[in-house]
């Protein structure tokens, strides 16, 4: 099992350059730059990465309440707030544990699933009829709040692997250049500073459990570690949704 396939997605900043871009704070040429760094290139059925982003144009609905584009991630204990059942939660399924859902006309929510390889993303299209389920919808407060604990007890732990084998390299080095991973390629300038504040912080956090489980290979903490899992993946969905919320409010 893979740790940084259950904290992290390259779907988190995505969703922030698309909304900043739907908006308007974004030009085409700088969000086609940001997303080929995020995971190199971009593969829609047969069509380029400009299609893509023409039909995500035609087919978002900005007007109505509420973010028009949601990051949907889950994992263990942390179903998908999709239909169970449908076409989009199969293929969510099979490809990982992230996916875009954007507000659509008429009742339609579109749901655009990515599949990561080492050549580049292909995107899977689909439209729900049925209403998602609800998210926890957390302000960036309580989000917040959540991951600080999570932080805490994180840090307690990384402590408590210094010193257990003269060959392991020093965990806190290996933590700060995770979280310099994590952060690359940076967000958009309209991206506000409560959402920046939580994807950093789960940065961190997601830093220090690959360092003991993956790099490290430590697993005495692995019931503890695993359970701040949720935590990050919460916080990362909460930064997303007060992002676009901005991007819509100031447009």
């Amino acid at each position: 099992m893979s740790t940084r396939a259950e904290v992290f997605s390259p779907l988190q900043n995505t969703a922030v350059w698309l909304s900043s871009w739907l908006c308007g704070h974004e030009s085409t040429d700088n969000v086609i730059s940001a997303l080929q760094d995020l995971v190199g290139p971009h593969y829609y059925y047969d069509e380029a990465l400009t299609t893509l982003l023409r039909d995500i144009r035609e087919a978002t609905n900005l007007n109505d309440e509420g973010p028009a584009v949601r990051l949907i991630l889950s994992g263990p204990g942390q179903p998908a707030e999709l239909p169970a059942g449908s076409p989009a939660a199969a293929a969510l399924t099979e490809t990982g544990s992230a996916a875009l859902a954007l507000r659509g006309y008429g009742g339609i929510t579109h749901i655009l699933i990515p599949c990561y390889t080492p050549e580049g993303t292909t995107w899977r299209w689909f439209e729900e009829h049925a209403r998602l389920p609800e998210p926890a919808w957390l302000s960036p407060g309580e989000a917040d709040a959540l991951l600080s604990q999570a932080t805490t007890e994180a840090a307690e732990l990384i402590r408590a692997t210094g010193g257990t084998r003269a060959d392991l390299p020093d965990p806190r080095l290996t933590v700060g250049s995770l979280a310099d991973f994590y952060d690359t390629p940076g967000l958009p300038m309209s991206t506000t500073p409560r959402a920046a504040k939580l994807f950093a912080r789960a940065d961190r956090v997601a830093a220090v459990i690959e360092t003991v489980v993956d790099k490290l290979g430590d697993h005495s903490f692995d019931p503890q570690l695993f359970s701040l899992w949720r935590h990050i993946r919460t916080a990362r969905m909460a930064g997303v949704a007060d992002a676009v919320l901005n991007c819509q409010q100031t447009s």
